[in-house]
C-alpha cells in the first residue's frame, strides 16, 4: 500500500514538472513558436523550389517569356536558399543552378532559332 502511494506521488510529481517545463517553454516563445515560423519559411521556399525545378522536362515547350520568368524566379529564390544550413544549401543551390542553366540554354536556343527564321 505504501509503495502504491509513493508510486502515485512520484508519477504526479513527474507529470507536473513536465507540464511546467512545457508551459514555460511556450510562455517565453521557445521552440514551439520559432519552430512553427521556421517550418512556414521552409515550406515557402521549398514550394517555390519544387515548382521551378519540376518543370525542366517541359522546358522546350515554354515560350521565351515563360523561360525568362522561370530564370527570374530562380534568381529570386537563390538568396533564400543561401540562408539554409550548409548541407541543404549545397544540395539545393546546385540543383537550382542546374535548373536555371537548362532554362537559360533553352531560352538562348529559342532566341537563336527565331533570329535564324527572321533572316530567311
Amino acid at each position: 500500500m505504501v509503495l502504491k502511494a509513493k508510486f502515485k506521488a512520484t508519477t504526479v510529481a513527474v507529470l507536473l514538472s513536465m507540464g511546467l517545463a512545457l508551459y514555460s517553454v511556450r510562455a517565453i516563445g521557445g521552440p514551439s513558436a520559432s519552430a512553427a515560423q521556421a517550418d512556414a519559411a521552409q515550406e515557402s521556399w521549398q514550394k517555390e523550389f519544387d515548382s521551378i525545378c519540376a518543370q525542366t522536362e517541359d522546358a522546350m515547350t515554354f515560350s521565351q517569356a515563360e523561360l525568362t520568368d522561370l530564370i527570374r524566379r530562380c534568381d529570386n529564390l537563390q538568396p533564400r536558399i543561401e540562408k539554409l544550413d550548409e548541407s541543404r544549401k549545397k544540395v539545393h543551390l546546385e540543383r537550382l543552378r542546374k535548373c536555371r542553366g537548362l532554362y537559360a540554354y533553352v531560352l538562348d536556343a529559342k532566341r537563336l532559332d527565331s533570329k535564324a527564321k527572321e533572316k530567311k
